[in-house]
């Protein structure tokens, strides 16, 4: 097929390509030369010029550690909303690390606050600070809850809903 092309690349007619391929295709004149190219490979030599040896390595241990990103997941510091709802008709007063924070009266017995993550005292009491309801640590913003709800009362304590290991009381 490289021949066509050959002769057709030169300017000869496609008459006098395909009588020059009929010709070569009655000589026997390739058959000597492939018989003597067979020949030589016959006499090479069957081993490699350059012996090869195992590579030896020296007998270290290399301990490395491994460190496991999991994909898709980052970790973000987010603030937690943590929302303070009252039970029963009590007056009561709650104190986030020793500071007012919030006084649930008559009519306003909810309320929200957005906190960064860590640790906080908080304390909820009466109306005065003698009167205390309870007390504890509220440690926001380790997991993936991002939405805290305590719930207080004077009957009932403090009771926090979001993870078990947010509320840590005394």
């Amino acid at each position: 097929m490289l021949e066509v092309v050959l002769f057709i690349r030169e300017g000869r007619s496609m008459k006098a390509v395909q009588s020059r391929l009929n010709n070569r295709r009655r000589s026997w004149w390739g058959l000597p030369i492939s018989a003597a190219l067979l020949a030589t490979g016959a006499a090479l030599p069957h081993e490699p010029a350059v012996s090869l040896q195992p590579l030896q390595l020296a007998d270290i241990d290399i301990n490395i550690p491994v460190i496991v990103v999991p994909r898709g997941r980052t970790q973000i510091d987010r603030e937690v909303t943590v929302r303070f709802i009252a039970r029963g008709d009590d007056w009561a007063t709650i104190y986030l690390d020793g500071n007012f924070l919030f006084r649930a009266a008559n009519t306003r017995r909810t309320y929200s606050v957005t906190l960064e993550p860590g640790a906080y005292y908080l304390e909820i009491t009466g109306i005065t600070r003698f009167d205390s309801w309870g007390a504890g640590y509220l440690d926001v913003g380790r997991d993936d809850a991002n939405i805290v709800v305590v719930r207080y009362g004077q009957d009932t304590g403090i009771q926090v809903a979001g993870n078990d290991q947010i509320w840590f009381p005394e």
